[in-house]
């Protein structure tokens, strides 16, 4: 409770401090330097704010096709500019129902899942950012082409071609990743951690040693099942080379303290748990011990 609002308290300062210098040092949006408004002048390196530029690029790369319907003219600038981000929002909102009832999963979760252990949801975001970025990238298309001596034309094409390509190929390499990393973390449960120590078999064969993270069958693999949770990869994970030193700038404790912090805790649990050391008697199988000296 103390240490959360102490940290919020501070937070807030920061902030209000970050809005006060903008208000009072930062010029904003001075009018009386640009003149009357016209909607004419326009510079060719204008550019929209970074969380609408998709929707530049998407007018950008789309083609100028214009559609009649019933007598109706649907000017071409309408469908990637208002068609466009409806369908993505509500795709976005649709999807948690869309995937329950594809994948019969109605039960609560509570606890997020790690990303490899959901791979088409993780792929289908992946692509999804993807097409998001390509559009992004696009609404500039102009100033790249200046910039790198490109064409805009091509930087165009490039950016049409960039929206059909690029996303289902960064699906399938999200797919094979998610299901990589899902194979490691049980071989690491299987055969144990690899500890770098190298042993030479009778037969004159070299293997490497593995810890194992718990118990093993007769044939030495581990019995543990692959939970959710993060897998230790490393020894030092598991505590093989003792917690790092404390401190930013320079170590505000010894490396001596701690190493001897282990067992002076191990010390401090035997001592205040009735052992002859605390200055008491342990007792005997369960039973009272002899209060007699």
């Amino acid at each position: 409770y103390p240490v959360f609002m102490a940290n919020g308290g501070s937070l807030f300062m920061v902030v209000f401090a970050a809005v006060a210098a903008l208000g009072g040092l930062i010029q904003i949006n001075p009018i009386w330097l640009y003149g009357p408004y016209n909607p004419a002048q326009v510079s060719s390196g204008s550019q929209p704010d970074w969380y609408v530029g998709f929707l530049d690029g998407s007018t950008r790369l789309f083609p100028a096709w214009d559609i009649s319907i019933f007598g109706y003219q649907i000017p071409a600038i309408f469908w990637p500019t208002a068609v466009l981000p409806g369908i993505l929002v509500t795709l976005l909102l649709l999807y948690p129902m869309i995937e329950r009832r594809l994948t019969k999963d109605n039960a609560h979760h509570n606890l997020l899942q790690r990303p490899r252990d959901v791979p088409v949801r993780t792929s289908l975001g992946m692509m999804m950012i993807t097409f998001y970025l390509v559009l992004w990238i696009s609404g500039g298309n102009d100033l790249i082409a200046d910039k790198f001596n490109v064409s805009l034309n091509a930087m165009t094409w490039i950016g049409r071609i960039g929206l059909v390509v690029l996303p289902p190929i960064v699906y399938v390499a999200t797919y094979r990743l998610c299901l990589g990393l899902q194979r490691h973390d049980r071989q690491v449960l299987e055969h144990g951690i690899e500890t770098g120590i190298i042993r030479r078999l009778p037969s004159g064969e070299f293997i490497e040693v593995h810890q194992p993270l718990g118990p093993v069958d007769e044939h030495g693999h581990g019995l543990l099942q692959y939970g959710g949770a993060p897998v230790p990869k490393k020894m030092n994970s598991l505590g093989g080379a003792g917690r790092r030193v404390r401190g930013f700038f320079s170590p505000i404790e010894e490396p001596a303290a701690i190493k001897a912090a282990p067992a002076e805790r191990e010390e401090r649990e035997l001592t205040g748990s009735g052992r002859p050391s605390d200055g008491g008697r342990p007792s005997d199988g369960g039973r009272p011990a002899d209060p007699r000296p």
